[in-house]
C-alpha cells in the first residue's frame, strides 16, 4: 500500500479521513534537508497553503509531518484534492526519518509556486494544521510556529 508524508492541512487526521477512507496514521516523520513555506493560495482556505522547499541549510532545518497508509484509489483521489493535474502539485517520492529514525519512502506534493509567494495562510487553515500537529504528537516547536500565524 502507498506511504503518504503529510506536511499541511492532510495532517488533520479528520480531513484525511474525509479525502482518503482508507487511510491510516502511521505515526510522525521527519523530513531533512526541506523547509516548510507557503507558496500558493487557495481559495478554499482564502489564503496561503503549505508547502516545501529544498533548504540551504539541510543541517539543521527539516519538516516534521506525518505518514499515512492509504490504497491506490485514495492515492489517486488526493491527487485530485492537491491539484496534481491543474499543475498545482507534483506528487514526489523522498525518504523521510520515522520518529526511531528508521527512513521511510513516501510519496509527498510539492508545491508549484506562484508569482509573490510566500502568501499568509488565514486562521482556518493553520487550525486544521494545528489540530493536526496534536493528531500526531508532533513537536511543540512547530506547534507555536504555526500558532504565530493566529
Amino acid at each position: 500500500m502507498p506511504l503518504y508524508f503529510a506536511y499541511g492541512s492532510n495532517l488533520s487526521i479528520g480531513q484525511m479521513k474525509q479525502r482518503c477512507p482508507s487511510s491510516r496514521p502511521l505515526g510522525r516523520a521527519h523530513l531533512r534537508g526541506w523547509h516548510l513555506t507557503f507558496p500558493r493560495r487557495s481559495s478554499r482556505w482564502g489564503g496561503g497553503v503549505a508547502g516545501i522547499v529544498p533548504s540551504a541549510s539541510a543541517a539543521t532545518e527539516g519538516v516534521d509531518g506525518a505518514v499515512y497508509e492509504l490504497d491506490e484509489a485514495d492515492l489517486q483521489r488526493l491527487d485530485g484534492f492537491e491539484g496534481v493535474a491543474q499543475n498545482h502539485y507534483q506528487r514526489i517520492g523522498l525518504t523521510v526519518e520515522l520518529a526511531d529514525g528508521r527512513p521511510l519512502d513516501c510519496w509527498t506534493y510539492l508545491a508549484t509556486p506562484e508569482p509573490g509567494a510566500p502568501f499568509t495562510p488565514k486562521r482556518p487553515y493553520i487550525e486544521t494544521m494545528l489540530r493536526g500537529t496534536r493528531d500526531h504528537a508532533l513537536p511543540h516547536a512547530l506547534q507555536q510556529r504555526l500558532a504565530a500565524w493566529l
